[in-house]
Protein backbone atom coordinates (compact mmCIF):
# COMPACT_ATOMS: atom_id res chain seq x y z
CA UNK A 1 0.00 0.00 0.00
CA UNK A 2 1.06 3.15 -0.56
CA UNK A 3 2.28 5.52 1.95
CA UNK A 4 -0.13 8.73 0.96
CA UNK A 5 -3.39 5.66 0.76
CA UNK A 6 -1.69 4.66 5.00
CA UNK A 7 -2.00 8.38 5.57
CA UNK A 8 -5.29 9.15 4.25
CA UNK A 9 -6.57 5.48 6.13
CA UNK A 10 -4.82 6.70 9.35
CA UNK A 11 -6.44 10.36 9.18
CA UNK A 12 -9.76 8.79 8.72
CA UNK A 13 -9.53 6.15 11.99
CA UNK A 14 -8.20 9.60 13.58
CA UNK A 15 -11.07 11.55 12.99
CA UNK A 16 -13.89 9.03 13.67
CA UNK A 17 -11.78 8.14 17.02
CA UNK A 18 -12.04 12.02 17.71
CA UNK A 19 -15.65 12.57 16.60
CA UNK A 20 -17.08 9.85 19.04
CA UNK A 21 -14.68 11.34 21.94
CA UNK A 22 -16.67 14.01 21.34
CA UNK A 23 -19.99 12.65 21.38
CA UNK A 24 -19.31 10.59 24.28
CA UNK A 25 -18.22 13.97 26.13
CA UNK A 26 -21.52 15.66 25.19
CA UNK A 27 -23.56 13.05 25.95
CA UNK A 28 -21.92 13.03 29.25
CA UNK A 29 -22.50 16.57 30.41
CA UNK A 30 -26.20 16.72 29.63
CA UNK A 31 -28.29 16.86 32.52
CA UNK A 32 -31.68 16.46 33.75
CA UNK A 33 -33.42 17.95 37.00
CA UNK A 34 -36.20 16.34 38.33
CA UNK A 35 -37.82 18.73 40.61
CA UNK A 36 -37.23 22.46 41.12
CA UNK A 37 -37.83 24.93 43.52
CA UNK A 38 -40.85 27.72 42.89
CA UNK A 39 -40.07 30.79 41.14
CA UNK A 40 -38.38 31.66 37.97
CA UNK A 41 -35.15 32.01 39.80
CA UNK A 42 -34.85 28.22 40.38
CA UNK A 43 -34.06 27.80 36.85
CA UNK A 44 -30.14 26.99 36.56
CA UNK A 45 -28.07 28.93 33.98
CA UNK A 46 -28.47 27.38 30.14
CA UNK A 47 -31.52 24.74 31.23
CA UNK A 48 -34.98 24.91 30.01
CA UNK A 49 -37.02 24.64 33.11
CA UNK A 50 -41.08 23.42 32.69
CA UNK A 51 -43.34 23.87 35.70
CA UNK A 52 -46.99 21.74 35.73
CA UNK A 53 -48.56 25.22 37.77
CA UNK A 54 -48.87 28.70 36.48
CA UNK A 55 -46.52 31.10 38.56
CA UNK A 56 -43.60 28.67 38.13
CA UNK A 57 -44.78 26.17 40.81
CA UNK A 58 -44.80 22.47 40.70
CA UNK A 59 -47.49 20.27 41.29
CA UNK A 60 -50.74 20.40 43.89
CA UNK A 61 -50.97 18.62 47.15
CA UNK A 62 -50.47 15.59 46.18
CA UNK A 63 -47.30 16.42 44.47
CA UNK A 64 -48.37 14.39 41.17
CA UNK A 65 -46.66 16.45 39.05
CA UNK A 66 -43.60 18.53 39.36
CA UNK A 67 -41.32 20.49 37.80
CA UNK A 68 -38.11 20.16 35.13
CA UNK A 69 -34.93 21.51 34.30
CA UNK A 70 -32.53 20.03 31.05
CA UNK A 71 -29.57 21.11 28.88
CA UNK A 72 -31.03 18.78 26.45
CA UNK A 73 -33.54 17.94 23.99
CA UNK A 74 -36.43 16.04 25.65
CA UNK A 75 -38.37 13.79 22.95
CA UNK A 76 -40.79 12.61 25.57
CA UNK A 77 -41.44 14.31 28.29
CA UNK A 78 -43.71 11.14 29.98
CA UNK A 79 -40.47 8.88 30.00
CA UNK A 80 -39.19 11.58 32.82
CA UNK A 81 -39.73 10.14 36.10
CA UNK A 82 -38.94 9.42 39.49
CA UNK A 83 -38.75 5.94 40.70
CA UNK A 84 -41.04 4.89 44.25
CA UNK A 85 -42.85 8.46 43.81
CA UNK A 86 -46.18 9.66 42.90
CA UNK A 87 -44.65 11.85 40.14
CA UNK A 88 -45.16 11.03 37.48
CA UNK A 89 -43.47 12.74 34.40
CA UNK A 90 -44.34 16.43 32.43
CA UNK A 91 -46.48 14.83 29.43
CA UNK A 92 -49.00 17.65 28.54
CA UNK A 93 -48.88 19.24 32.14
CA UNK A 94 -46.71 22.28 31.90
CA UNK A 95 -48.45 25.81 32.61
CA UNK A 96 -44.90 27.44 33.16
CA UNK A 97 -41.91 27.78 31.33
CA UNK A 98 -38.33 29.81 31.32
CA UNK A 99 -35.54 29.55 28.82
CA UNK A 100 -32.31 30.16 30.99
CA UNK A 101 -30.41 29.55 27.42
CA UNK A 102 -28.68 31.49 24.87
CA UNK A 103 -30.74 29.90 22.21
CA UNK A 104 -34.90 29.73 21.02
CA UNK A 105 -36.54 26.71 22.32
CA UNK A 106 -39.78 25.11 21.01
CA UNK A 107 -41.61 23.16 22.93
CA UNK A 108 -44.19 20.58 20.64
CA UNK A 109 -47.32 19.21 21.36
CA UNK A 110 -46.43 15.72 20.53
CA UNK A 111 -43.69 13.55 21.57
CA UNK A 112 -40.44 14.57 19.35
CA UNK A 113 -40.83 17.80 18.06
CA UNK A 114 -44.10 17.59 16.46
CA UNK A 115 -47.76 18.56 16.13
CA UNK A 116 -48.14 22.38 17.49
CA UNK A 117 -44.73 24.32 17.96
CA UNK A 118 -44.67 26.88 20.89
CA UNK A 119 -40.99 29.03 20.21
CA UNK A 120 -39.27 31.11 22.85
CA UNK A 121 -36.36 32.90 22.60
CA UNK A 122 -33.82 33.65 24.62
CA UNK A 123 -33.34 34.33 28.33
CA UNK A 124 -37.44 34.55 28.34
CA UNK A 125 -39.89 33.61 30.82
CA UNK A 126 -43.48 32.55 30.45
CA UNK A 127 -45.46 32.38 33.94
CA UNK A 128 -48.43 31.17 31.66
CA UNK A 129 -48.11 29.97 28.43
CA UNK A 130 -50.56 30.61 25.70
CA UNK A 131 -53.79 28.55 26.49
CA UNK A 132 -53.45 26.85 23.18
CA UNK A 133 -50.50 24.86 24.08
CA UNK A 134 -51.38 24.70 27.96
CA UNK A 135 -50.85 21.50 29.65
CA UNK A 136 -50.33 20.14 26.13
CA UNK A 137 -46.25 20.04 26.06
CA UNK A 138 -44.85 16.60 25.28
CA UNK A 139 -41.30 17.76 24.02
CA UNK A 140 -39.30 20.34 23.30
CA UNK A 141 -35.71 21.17 21.63
CA UNK A 142 -32.99 24.05 20.96
CA UNK A 143 -34.52 25.49 17.68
Amino acid sequence: MKLSQKMTRLGLCAAAAVGLVVTVAGSASANTILGLGQGAGACPANYVCLWSDYGYVAGGPDHKFGSIASDQNIGDMGKLERNGALWDGMQDVASSVVNNTGSSICFYENNWYTGLEFKIGPRERWSSVPSWINDKISSFKYC
